[in-house]
């Protein structure tokens, strides 16, 4: 457990001392593919690393429709901001496939924040969550279905890829998951991705996606700026 701590950005910086304390309250979790780890609005009382497989955070929509608003990966830390302030949780978390976590109690979280330097990552670490969170509100709300799908590959290429020349690779994203992270039907999906192919932006076959982000940003570029013309 140890080594998987020290794996997570946010504690690899801790002293021995207080990483071995740390695994010693901590647990581990295992989760089944589409179980859901807490859901939004119920009590929080811990946090969760990731250490293998992959989750998402998702946020009610209305009726049975879900807004994806980011994916975890094997490392990530989830459910710390409630226990920064105390409320109840602002999302749920889903596996989208069978995953492995390690729970942090809220009290042992707690005496890591008493390290000013944890405290400081912890800080920089939530305003980097607000900001993505900041960026996925704008791209659904102002800007046209097209746009979203495009500024939808543009952050995941950022979070996810790997440059291949003029190039980056993605893994390959159902339309499905395209349309829960942009807010509308996987139809829409689907013919906004074959437009942005027309267009040179993106290829895919069944293992990948190739994103030229170069293409994708200037067309973002060109929706904003007839966005906010006056």
């Amino acid at each position: 457990m140890i080594q998987w701590l020290r794996a997570a950005p946010l504690f690899s910086e801790l002293s021995p001392a207080e990483i071995e304390a740390l695994a010693t309250a901590a647990r581990s979790v295992s989760a089944r593919k589409h179980a859901r780890l807490f859901e939004e609005g119920s009590v929080a009382d811990s946090c969760f690393v990731l250490t293998s497989g992959e989750a998402r955070v998702v946020l009610t929509a209305g009726g049975d429709a879900e807004i994806v608003l980011g994916t975890i990966k094997p490392g990530g830390l989830v459910g710390e901001i409630a226990l920064l302030d105390g409320s109840t949780r602002s999302a749920a978390v889903v596996a989208t496939r069978e995953s492995h976590f390690i729970r942090i109690p809220a009290a042992a979280f707690d005496q890591l924040r008493l390290n000013p330097r944890f405290e400081k990552r912890i800080v920089a670490h939530v305003i980097a969550t607000l900001r993505e969170a900041n960026d996925q509100v704008r791209g659904v709300s102002t800007i046209s279905t097209l746009a979203r799908v495009a500024w939808c590959l543009n952050r995941i290429a950022r979070q996810e890829g790997t440059r291949d020349g003029h190039t980056t690779i993605i893994p390959r994203k159902t339309h499905q998951e395209l349309a829960d992270m942009v807010g509308c039907s996987r139809e829409t999906v689907s013919r906004k991705l074959e437009t942005l192919k027309r267009r040179k932006c993106v290829t895919w076959d069944k293992q990948q996606m190739r994103v030229d982000l170069d293409g994708l940003r200037r067309y973002l570029r060109s929706e904003l700026e007839v966005v906010t013309a006056p």
